[in-house]
């Protein structure tokens, strides 16, 4: 007579199921980092090989390329930040963040939800700038 449950696989099945669950994110998270950006909550996040200082210049400049509104641009060597506005009135949210002495964090956030086009219009210009 042929075993329809076989208690090893039933295990072996929940345990792989379970364990892929948490892998997943992990995987798309690793791959955005590698090839580029990522994409969080709303949020572009972009570890960059330039010091805080250095990167706030470019994005303020880049700032004045895309003739944003800027209402706030404040940073020093650890960190920046920029608050502007597209003519539509569509908030723009730049912060920037020293990891380490030549290494930075930027976040940009376009909106209340996020727009990923816009944002990746933003670091391009920030990019052509550094």
């Amino acid at each position: 007579m042929k075993k329809l449950f076989q208690p090893g696989l039933g295990f072996l099945a929940v345990m792989l199921s379970v364990g892929l669950a948490g892998c997943v994110p992990l995987v798309i998270g690793a791959a955005a980092g590698v090839g580029g950006y990522a994409w969080v909550q709303g949020e572009l996040v972009q570890p960059i090989n330039a010091p805080a200082e250095k990167l706030h210049r470019a994005a303020s400049r880049a700032m004045r390329d895309l003739k944003l509104a800027v209402y706030e641009d404040k940073g020093d060597r650890l960190a920046g930040k920029i608050v502007a506005k597209f003519a539509d009135g569509t908030d723009v949210n730049i912060h920037i963040e020293a990891k380490t002495e030549y290494k930075s964090e930027i976040k940009i956030r376009v909106g209340v939800l996020g727009d990923k086009e816009k944002s990746e219009m933003i670091f391009s210009a920030i990019k052509r700038r550094l």
